[in-house]
């Protein structure tokens, strides 16, 4: 008898479940002011409710999830299966997928009969100041062992508040922007290299006139170049550098890219002066993350001096790309137009070798046995007999050991020697986006 009550109340509570099922007639939606927000914007909405057939509902509920996805394939090797003596290779796939964020927001909190009719239900929430920046990337090659995904992303979701499952609920993707709470300011490196068969040193020194930019600014470099040696720099390259960090399972994964590359011209030996190098960055580079655990995006600009027969000099600068401003206006900004200051070079023209067939004071020709050299101060090509003499050129440069130098330009060479051209003086710390012909903030 008691198996028969039970049983009957069971069914009982089923068959009233039933009746307090959600008719798939009903419809549910969610809607956003905008669809692109920063850490630590408000969201502002309305949830939308077509109810056609009554229901009971203790209420309705918006969910505001976040969601990291962090996964690739990597070679590993094992025992093969039946000889242990052997081993082979296969690709093992590391995954996870969490959900960090999640909020519950109670957007009507009565319990009750829902009878038919259209319910709109306005909300507002903050975001959290310190979310990560929404993020999608796909690479490699999978099943060749080289894929890999990774992804941030965010949803608001919708639902009826009832004791069972149903289907009556509707979610809707947003984009969350990583908060940039540093300073802009410029941003500066520098670096310098030797050569193994050569005297002297190529020293690079590269200033951007801030430290975070969006998709598609122009953006120009200064780069100050000291090269006390005989080597030439064929070409100057300039790159913005992706690095893209994932971690999943208690592993980690790197993947560098170049996203974007132009060249310039290099310059002749013992060059000293600046350079101006405009470049763009691409309209469809994603913006930076560095605050999610599983998905990190880092961006570097870097200046390569392309030297034959050596190791390229690189200077490295990080930098910040920032959400898109087509994501907060209709109209995307288009690229500011820098205008670039003149090139300057502050010693004369290294002559070629090609253009001097004897010495530019005696006119004695050269040979096998007779030698070309360059002075430091001119520029210009002697034989050994009238470049006898030397010493440091305080304003061209040569600081760290005396150069060769012609009789006729040592005497203003020891005095500290003089610019090939008048010049502003070189900063000895970077300085501000005005002092240097920078493009305006956008």
């Amino acid at each position: 008898m008691d198996f028969i009550k039970a049983v009957t109340h069971t069914v009982g509570h089923v068959v009233g479940e039933m009746m307090e099922a959600i008719d798939s007639r009903n419809q549910i939606s969610v809607h956003l002011s905008r669809y692109a927000f920063v850490g630590g914007d408000v969201i502002q909405g309305t949830v939308h409710l077509h109810c056609i057939v009554p229901f009971q509902a203790r209420g309705v509920i918006l969910k505001v999830k976040g969601f990291e996805l962090a996964t690739w394939e990597e070679w590993r090797t094992r025992e093969k299966p039946g000889n242990p003596q052997e081993r082979e290779s296969y690709i093992h796939t590391v995954k996870e997928h969490k959900e960090f964020f999640c909020e519950r927001i109670r957007v009507y909190p009565y319990e009750g009969l829902v009878q038919q009719g259209q319910y709109d239900f306005p909300f507002s929430y903050q975001l959290p100041a310190s979310l990560p920046g929404t993020f999608s990337e796909h690479g490699g090659h999978w099943e060749h062992g080289t894929g890999y995904k990774a992804e941030i992303v965010y949803f608001a979701k919708a639902k009826i508040d009832v004791k069972f499952k149903h289907d009556l609920k509707k979610k809707v993707q947003f984009v969350v922007n990583e908060k940039f709470d540093r300073t802009v300011q410029p941003s500066y490196g520098e670096n310098n290299k030797t050569f193994l068969l050569t005297k002297g040193r190529l020293t690079a020194k590269v200033w951007l006139d801030r430290n975070a930019y969006f998709p598609g600014n122009t953006v120009v470099a200064r780069l100050e170049a000291n090269n006390t040696s005989t080597k030439p720099t064929t070409k100057l390259n300039v790159a913005v550098i992706k690095h893209l960090e994932l971690h999943a399972d208690g592993h980690h994964k790197t993947i560098r890219d170049e996203i974007y590359r132009q060249h310039y011209p290099g310059f002749d030996p013992c060059f000293f002066g600046i350079r101006w190098l405009p470049y763009q960055i691409p309209l469809t580079i994603q913006p930076s993350t560095t605050t999610s655990k599983h998905v990190v995006c880092h961006y570097y600009f870097r200046v390569e001096c392309d030297i034959p027969g050596a190791i390229d000099l690189q200077v490295d600068l990080p930098i910040a790309v920032l959400a898109p401003q087509w994501l907060f206006s209709s109209v995307p900004a288009p690229p500011p137009n820098a205008t670039l200051p003149p090139d300057v070079s502050f010693r004369p023209p290294w002559q070629p070798d090609s253009q001097a067939t004897q010495c530019g004071k005696c006119g004695n020709g050269f040979s096998l046995f007779k030698r070309r050299h360059h002075c430091r101060h001119c520029g210009k090509i002697f034989c050994s007999g009238c470049t006898t003499k030397q010493t440091k050129i305080v304003h061209l440069g040569y600081i760290e050991e005396p150069v060769r130098v012609c009789d006729e330009c040592h005497p203003a060479a020891h005095e500290g020697g003089k610019l090939f051209e008048t010049a502003p003086a070189l900063p000895s710390a970077p300085p501000a986006p005005e002092e240097y012909g920078a493009p305006p903030p956008v």
